[in-house]
């Protein structure tokens, strides 16, 4: 249709041109990713008796290229053979302190600070038919802190923590099908940087000698910090045919929730059963968004000033937040030592069964995860609704163990 003259370009192997398919044939695209990585580890640990220290460095080297099996009709020059190699050089140090004031109370601090690779589908825009690659590609820059104390004693275990991390540079590349050019259309990000920063909680409790409670919660905020640059080309062209600046600033980094809490208890039986009743509850989780649909394009034509226009703008520019999610799981299990007559090479022999049941309550709206659909109807604005993931309903499983 875009080369009515050209009948090469319909051939996804212009060395066997209109071949005859046969099952196990490949077709459409076929290539190979090839990645090396070569790397170097050293770690020193010093320990002292109120302070123990460590420090690592790693350096590595990665490179990775794409090998092209067959002569693409659209890109016969860049689809076949051997890429261009893309070679990045990494480091990674971290380092951490610990100090104990007693054999029971601890502070402790670690740190790194690193660079890695983009990962091989962020960095070729479109490997099922050419090679190229994103322009300006480069190493992610990782920075982050981690702190803390703990308590350790017979009767109670205590950690609090706090972190924050920095991510630099980020690349992606996401594809999907365009209305407006009716063909795929390969979406480059750049720019991509996020901030990570939060505290955690655990402690564990004993209430009797056989009674014991649990509980954590972890508490962040991950978000984007930076408008991402988006560069489009579709698969018929190498041509970029728009670009666009993504007013992504302050949306949440999707899918994980940033918020869960959990409480449990643990009944220990002298014989040698116990049974543990776990609550979780997780909250602050978003929906995977789409680029497109914060970009100036995707409001053009909408005046704010009236009602209808607002809510459009409302609809297609905010973050969808999920409700909170609940779990209520069960884990138990019973032991027992058997005869001696049954010792293996003299050792004693046991038989442990367990058993758990996850999502005690059949609770089927729990969303593990989900992404806006590329495809955006301006005037039916839920005609393309975001795809999403759920949690399987109650389930259980068993085990035995025989130990010797």
């Amino acid at each position: 249709r875009d080369f009515p003259t050209n009948q090469s370009v319909i051939q996804n192997n212009l060395d066997a041109p209109n071949r005859l398919l046969k099952k196990g044939d490949k077709f459409g695209y076929n290539y190979d990713i090839n990645i090396q990585k070569a790397s170097g580890f050293l770690q020193a640990v010093l320990k002292f008796n109120k302070i123990d220290l460590y420090g690592a460095l790693e350096i590595s080297n990665t490179s990775f290229f794409r090998n092209g099996n067959v002569r693409n009709g659209l890109y016969p020059s860049n689809s076949f053979g051997k890429s261009a190699v893309n070679t990045f050089t990494n480091y990674a140090f971290k380092g951490g302190a610990t100090y104990k004031f007693d054999g029971r109370n601890y502070v402790y601090v670690n740190g790194i600070v690193m660079t890695r690779p983009p990962l091989f589908d962020n960095a070729f825009i479109s490997p099922r038919t050419r090679d190229f690659i994103q322009p300006g590609i480069k190493s992610e820059s990782v920075q982050s802190i981690e702190y803390g104390f703990i308590h350790t004693s017979p009767n109670l275990k205590f950690r609090l923590s706090g972190y924050y991390t920095k991510f630099r540079d980020g690349f992606n590349v996401i594809s999907g099908y365009s209305d407006q050019f009716f063909n795929l259309v390969n979406y480059a990000l750049s720019n991509i940087n996020k901030n990570h920063f939060g505290g955690e909680f655990g402690v564990e409790a004993k209430i009797s000698s056989t009674l014991t409670l649990n509980a954590a919660a972890g508490i962040g905020r991950y978000y984007y910090n930076t408008r991402q640059n988006m560069n489009v080309t579709i698969d018929n062209t190498a041509k970029p045919i728009a670009t666009a600046e993504v007013y992504s600033k302050n949306f949440r980094v999707p899918s994980t929730p940033q918020e869960a809490y959990s409480a449990g208890l643990t009944y220990r039986s002298k014989h040698y059963w116990f049974v543990t009743l776990t609550g979780n509850f997780f909250d602050q989780m978003y929906l995977d968004f789409n680029p497109l649909r914060r970009t100036v394009s995707a409001i053009d034509g909408l005046d704010l000033n009236k009602p209808e226009d607002l809510a459009s703008y409302h609809t297609i520019v905010d973050q969808t937040k999920w409700e909170s999610q609940y779990t209520v799981d069960f884990f138990g299990g019973w032991s027992k030592r058997l005869p001696r007559s049954m010792n293996i090479f003299n050792k004693q022999t046991t038989l442990a069964f367990n058993g758990g049941v996850s999502n005690l309550t059949n609770n089927k709206k729990i969303i593990t995860g989900g992404f806006e659909q590329l495809r955006l109807d301006n005037v039916e604005l839920d005609k393309f609704p975001p795809k999403i993931y759920y949690a399987y309903g109650i389930n259980f499983f068993m085990s035995v163990a025989y130990r010797f």
